[in-house]
């Protein structure tokens, strides 16, 4: 779990390295410099933290995360994906 810390008036925390090297972001420890990160508020206390590559942030509509929620809300509503309901 992370720890929300304040820096010049604003709350940080830290994306854990595991989740980092993952994803290619950083390899052997180095943190390249000048990645773009956008962090946008999805709803109350929920964030959506986008590392951009090649200068593009990945679609939210693409996520994972995204795509079983919206799967979810189909199941939940008892609509099946392509029919006209």
């Amino acid at each position: 779990m992370q720890k929300l810390r304040k820096d010049s008036g604003s709350g940080v925390v830290t994306i854990p390295k595991k989740f980092l090297e993952k994803d290619d972001v950083i390899s052997d420890d180095e943190v390249p410099e000048g990645v773009a990160v956008d962090v946008e508020r999805l709803g109350r206390r929920s964030y959506a933290v986008r590392i951009s590559e090649d200068g593009d942030f990945p679609d939210l509509q693409e996520s994972e995360i995204v795509e079983r929620l919206a799967a979810q809300r189909l199941f939940d509503e008892g609509l099946r994906p392509g029919s006209a309901d």
